[in-house]
């Protein structure tokens, strides 16, 4: 099962590499003062995937910027990364991104859910430009997190779906066991509220999937 460990410093990179995740993701909105440099350097020391995030304000990231600003903030440490995280208001950039060989993971996240017609249109939008949709809806109750198990069940596959907020925090794990194309977790300080730290995903996983005696 794909974990991701997610980063908005470089304090804990020793870390996360120890932990062994599938990715690490950069939170370029989050890092301040980060430089091609710094990720030439990340890449000396782990031959693992490097995911590019940077989060739009509007789905709860720091970056305020156009997409002609978002392109330059990300084509400084483009060399160095395996996948980009890419939002649909940043999506005439996708082309460019998949150009260099980079994996898109074309990302939209609300603090709503959405009926099923509305949740197939965005996730068809999303694979339009991107190679694995990512959705984070927050549910608000037990029938809303019983319908976005059944909107992942009947989803085109690769997509990921995830949970804003901590409320649903426990369908992260049910979501990757499902098949879930990847989780976020953190390895010390989380970079969203809800996150599972990786030991503790990869606990909750290990009891869940058990076979008892």
């Amino acid at each position: 099962m794909n974990l991701i460990v997610s980063l908005h410093s470089l304090t804990d990179l020793e870390a996360v590499i120890g932990e062994d995740p599938w990715a690490i993701e950069l939170r370029l909105d989050l890092i301040d003062g980060l430089t091609a440099d710094d990720l030439a350097r990340v890449r000396q020391v782990w031959d693992g995937r490097i995911l590019l995030t940077l989060r739009s304000s509007p789905e709860g990231g720091k970056f305020t910027g156009d997409p002609d600003e978002w392109r330059q903030k990300i084509a400084a440490y483009l060399p160095f990364c395996d996948m980009v995280d890419i939002e649909e208001r940043f999506a005439e950039h996708a082309e460019w991104i998949r150009g260099q060989k980079k994996v898109v993971i074309a990302s939209y996240h609300a603090r709503l859910m959405l009926d099923a017609d509305q949740f197939l249109d965005l996730s068809t939008r999303l694979r339009r430009f991107g190679d694995i949709p990512k959705i984070v809806l927050a549910p608000g109750s037990d029938e809303d997190a019983l319908l976005l198990l059944r909107y992942f069940l009947d989803a085109e596959k690769p997509i990921c779906i995830s949970i804003m907020g901590s409320g649903y925090a426990w369908l992260r794990p049910f979501l990757l066991m499902m098949g879930s194309a990847f989780a976020y977790c953190h390895a010390g300080e989380p970079t969203a509220t809800g996150q599972y730290h990786i030991r503790e995903m990869r606990a909750i996983i290990s009891l869940l999937t058990r076979t008892p005696e």
